[in-house]
């Protein structure tokens, strides 16, 4: 992988090292973003464009202010890409979950996304609600009982009033398994099941 240019060659020699720090953590910062989708929505691009770039000479920190500024603008823009091409979510097929008798007043819907060829990685997109609010420190969980046992965990999430949607990705083979299971995570116990769906033999 090509080395990221020095940042001295990009903004001068004549930065002190405290702006050369506070400019170095920013790239850094950016360099974590992952790669935006081919279509950026234009309403985004303007936003940027309208971004200011061409200090005073010799208003070094104001230069060094813009950069910052500049730079935040575009991990704020990147993060928001990421979201927006993260929203769409395509499923294979939907579980429509059962409710217990732990749990009369409970729904969900589990979501399955196609499985991808490269890693064999599933998306998961979890809609629950009905179930109350934990103890701060307590979540619930998504998990694939065979045998009757907890064999396999999708993920931990926490709820809030209404409906609360969850995105998980595992790489299981659910035919290998007999339900899904929702229930409250407990270390020291075996929480009843609050959620439940039979896995349909292929």
């Amino acid at each position: 992988m090509k080395e990221p240019p020095d940042l001295r060659d990009l903004v001068g020699g004549e930065l002190s090292p405290e702006e050369l720090e506070r400019l170095g953590a920013v790239d850094t910062l950016l360099r974590r973003v992952p790669a935006p989708p081919h279509d950026v929505p234009a309403s985004l691009t303007a936003a940027v464009a309208e971004v200011p770039l061409t200090p005073r000479r010799g208003q070094r920190g104001r230069r060094v202010a813009l950069a910052v500024a500049f730079a935040a603008v575009l991990v704020a823009a990147s993060f928001g890409i990421g979201h927006w091409a993260g929203g769409r979510f395509e499923a294979d097929y939907s579980v429509e979950m059962t409710p217990t008798a732990s749990a009369p007043g409970a729904e969900a819907v589990v979501q399955v996304g196609e499985r991808d060829g490269g890693s064999g990685n599933v998306e998961l997109l979890l809609d629950v609600a009905g179930l109350p609010q934990l103890e701060p420190g307590q979540d619930y969980a998504l998990w694939l009982e065979r045998d009757g046992e907890w064999a396999a965990t999708c993920g931990y999430f926490a709820v809030g009033e209404g409906q609360t949607t969850v995105r998980m990705t595992v790489s299981y083979e659910f035919a290998e398994f007999d339900a899904w299971v929702i229930s409250a995570f407990d270390r020291e116990s075996e929480p009843p099941p609050l959620l439940v769906a039979e896995i349909a033999e292929a």
